[in-house]
């Protein structure tokens, strides 16, 4: 798989939890940097379009779908375990 470009990976200072703004295309995946266990994701284009967009994940791995977009703007947040 393709990996999503970072752009910015945000301070935050809340155990268990990563926020990371990217540039996607459909597909692409993104690794997390802070979280060894994903538990929960949420994404949300940068963007006002009318494509849906939603994550999946296994472990630290997550994958954007972003119905047949390319080189987007979304911000991810992710929940789990250090």
């Amino acid at each position: 798989m393709t990996a999503a470009t970072l752009i910015e990976l945000f301070d935050n200072f809340v155990p268990g939890m990563e926020v990371v703004r990217l540039e996607v295309t459909d597909g692409e995946t993104y690794l997390a940097k802070k979280l060894s266990v994903i538990t929960a994701a949420v994404a949300s284009g940068n963007e006002d379009q009318d494509a849906h967009i939603n994550v999946t994940w296994s472990g630290s791995t997550v994958t954007i779908n972003y119905a047949s977009m390319s080189d987007k703007d979304i911000t991810l947040w992710l929940f789990g375990r250090p």
